[in-house]
């Protein structure tokens, strides 16, 4: 049984609650603390950069935060239908939802 890192769930908490920044945050620390061969590195990165894209919307910096969303799904395709205990199907839907927000 893989070990979920306590970083990644506190990450995808923060995301739920809207807290894009701090989930940004949280994630990215255990990213750059992850070796590069470890398979679930590029899902980090696709929730970092969903996290950013948000945050980048609600900023009103749409065009940052297009390029963002669309590197974010890149990664997260790759994890479909499930990883980590992420449903990444819905992830994606929600980020969809959320970009779609004005």
């Amino acid at each position: 049984m893989i070990e979920i890192d306590e970083r990644f769930k506190r990450g995808l908490e923060l995301f739920d609650q809207g807290e894009f920044f701090e989930c940004h945050e949280v994630i990215e620390d255990l990213w750059l603390k992850t070796d590069s061969g470890n398979p679930y590195r590029d899902l980090y990165k696709g929730v970092i950069q969903a996290a950013a894209a948000l945050h980048q919307h609600r900023r009103g910096i749409t065009s940052g935060a297009e390029g963002l969303y669309k590197t974010s799904v890149g990664y997260l395709n790759k994890y479909r239908p499930r990883a980590l205990g992420l449903d990444v199907n819905a992830f994606i839907e929600k980020l969809k939802a959320g970009m779609n927000r004005s």
